[in-house]
């Protein structure tokens, strides 16, 4: 494909000019407040777009047009955006977000810390840890696979660009930075999306009726599908329950969203970021929206036979392809820069916590509980380019292994192992039930059934869809917990302390990390005495 050199200056325009921005509206001498929380005082608006920003993702850009484009494909995939999104932003507004902010903490695993102990935390964050690195590890290669494919460059460097550009929007501010870029790239992705689908239906030589018939004729438009048959990704019941509990735990205990939403003011505007976000409703049916108006296009303005067995092997290269050779010169480059840019927003809000994750769970608690803000500011930076660098590597390591279509479902896959697990543990520190035993145990179980149950359906020998592995994970967690209550009752609930940290005595359950540090500062002088 040729992209022209008009499409690279804008391409690079946007991205340098959101750098700029970003750094600008993140201000200055925050600290590690500001590095990792925000501050405390980032408008919900702000937040929202930028929890949508990371929702929607370049791979849900380029992979939602090409599910309806694709032969056979329909808008049955919404069912899971229209239903179980929304009753699971909902549930996370009325079930964790006031508890979440009634301490002052940085991250989910601290909350969990407060009310079921340390070790439960250090489990939360392990599961925590390996669903980021391998999915986020994945998203970056498919985004890095179809823009080196539509701008013409090596895979490789287009890992390295997304990577350096990710690195450098976190380390300039933290989750401030990312979320002011994040809020700017949204605003962009949405123009870009109108656009497409303006300039879709003026080139069309048929009006909107007319349009409604071919698609309904070609079975397009099939959005609700009742079928209890468990081999069926996409029916009423798996969006009901499947995605409830996925887009439940990605909210809740899942650190990348939950950043996010912890750097509001308070508990309310916090409930309005989350309730906002429930926009990306409204971008995912624009988007469908786009994927339909493209089949129509390419119905009527027929491709070559190399165009049309490009797109029939790699139909989520459909809106990419579409943006390069349909839309005016400049537009295209402002379209696939916002592509782009959702890559490097989707990379930068994983490294954003995973250094939370890391500083705060390891280096303050284990290695230097001593260390002075400045020297974790520091370290905090340095995880953050260790971590750009290890998804990276990964990411490429990957691409020479496998460069196909699955890859856009591999990115979604890996959820499947800890989502399950992670939630219940969040559920369980809302109850302030669980021992460790209990919780490890119970986790162990999860994670054993859903690789068990993935193998088992690689092979064939299981026909229902992955996506039911989401509630099968969670029921065997549950059961796994109620035997070690059977068998040992007093375990039950000595996950942490049961009481309110203002009842807790000394030393126990710190859910902030400057009490957590100070804590730790007492103990290593008093050894140290």
């Amino acid at each position: 494909m040729d992209f022209g050199i008009i499409n690279w200056g804008v391409l690079i325009a946007v991205v340098v000019g959101t750098t700029w921005a970003g750094h600008v509206l993140s201000g200055k001498g925050k600290g590690l407040e500001g590095f990792f929380r925000g501050g405390d005082g980032l408008p919900w608006w702000a937040v929202s777009a930028s929890i949508m920003a990371s929702q929607i993702s370049a791979v849900t850009i380029i992979a939602l047009p090409g599910a309806i484009f694709r032969d056979g494909g329909n808008l049955l995939f919404m069912q899971g955006t229209l239903i179980g999104f929304v009753i699971a932003k909902f549930l996370m507004v009325f079930l964790f977000v006031k508890p979440f902010y009634e301490k002052k903490i940085y991250s989910p695993y601290e909350f969990i810390e407060d009310r079921l102990g340390a070790r439960a935390s250090q489990l939360s964050r392990g599961l925590f840890l390996v669903s980021a690195i391998l999915g986020h590890g994945i998203r970056l290669l498919t985004v890095a696979l179809v823009l080196s494919v539509v701008v013409g460059i090596p895979i490789g460097q287009s890992v390295l660009v997304i990577g350096i550009f990710a690195v450098l929007w976190t380390i300039i501010g933290g989750v401030t930075t990312v979320i002011w870029t994040d809020f700017i790239l949204f605003l962009v992705i949405l123009g870009g999306a109108i656009f497409s689908l303006v300039f879709i239906f003026g080139e069309l030589p048929f009006g909107l009726g007319e349009a409604l018939a071919q698609l309904d004729a070609a079975a397009k438009l099939k959005l609700i599908d009742v079928s209890l048959d468990p081999a069926r990704t996409w029916t009423l019941w798996t969006c009901v329950l499947c995605f409830t509990i996925f887009e439940l735990a990605q909210n809740s205990v899942d650190h990348v969203i939950t950043q996010r939403m912890l750097c509001c003011r308070n508990y309310k505007e916090a409930r309005k970021a989350v309730l906002g976000s429930l926009g990306i409703v409204v971008f995912s049916s624009l988007m469908a929206a786009v994927g339909l108006g493209i089949w129509l296009f390419y119905q009527h303005v027929p491709l070559n036979a190399e165009q049309t067995a490009f797109l029939a092997e790699q139909p989520s290269r459909a809106y990419p392809f579409f943006v390069v050779h349909q839309l005016p010169v400049g537009i295209s480059g402002l379209i696939v820069a916002s592509i782009f840019a959702a890559g490097i927003s989707t990379l930068d809000s994983a490294l954003a916590a995973l250094s939370e994750t890391c500083v705060n769970g390891y280096y303050r608690k284990w290695i230097n509980p001593a260390a002075s803000e400045q020297r974790v500011l520091t370290v905090s930076r340095i995880s953050v380019v260790a971590w750009g660098i290890l998804l990276s590597v990964l990411a490429y390591l990957a691409g020479k292994l496998v460069q196909n279509e699955g890859l856009l479902n591999l990115a979604y896959k890996t959820p499947v192992v800890t989502y399950g697990p992670m939630l219940m543990i969040g559920i369980l520190a809302l109850l302030r039930r669980g021992s460790f035993a209990a919780l490890g145990l119970a986790s162990a179980a999860a994670v054993a059934t859903s690789v068990v149950l993935l193998v088992l359906k690689a092979r064939g020998v299981v026909g229902f869809d992955q996506f039911w592995i989401y509630p099968i994970t969670c029921v065997v967690f549950a059961l796994v917990v109620f035997a070690v209550s059977l068998i040992c009752p007093d375990a039950a609930g000595d996950g942490g302390p049961i009481r309110s940290k203002r009842e807790s005595p000394p030393g126990e359950g710190s859910s902030t990390a400057d009490n957590l540090r100070g804590e730790q500062v007492a103990r290593a002088k008093g050894l140290g005495a």
